[in-house]
């Protein structure tokens, strides 16, 4: 198997492994603070082994939202573009008081 066809799953271990091993504010370690899910749809395969994961990652307790993507289009500094792994900050949940509650809408 050629070595880099294992990068994007090396890529990918390696995030989930320091996402596990960073340290948490106190009282976060074993309440489940922090949750991933990977969205399978976003996974694009352009050859073999060639698959670009994009994971959601949820802070349970503040409603903060992020989404990471492997090998997504990023812009270099000398101009022009590049792939890269990019963490892009979606935003912060909004609670409501009830369940079916509308809390925000848009036409």
């Amino acid at each position: 198997m050629d070595g880099h066809m294992n990068r994007p799953f090396l890529h990918a271990l390696l995030f989930l492994l320091l996402l596990c091993l960073t340290p948490l504010p106190a009282g976060a370690a074993g309440d489940g603070r922090y949750q991933a899910v990977v969205l399978h749809s976003a996974g694009a395969s352009g050859g073999a082994g060639s698959i670009s994961p994009k994971v959601f990652i949820l802070d349970t307790r503040e409603g903060h939202m992020w989404t990471w993507e492997q090998n997504a289009r990023v812009k270099r500094r000398q101009g022009g573009r590049s792939f890269g792994d990019v963490l892009t900050y979606q935003g912060r949940l909004k609670v409501g008081s009830h369940a079916g509650q509308v809390i925000d809408e848009r036409e």
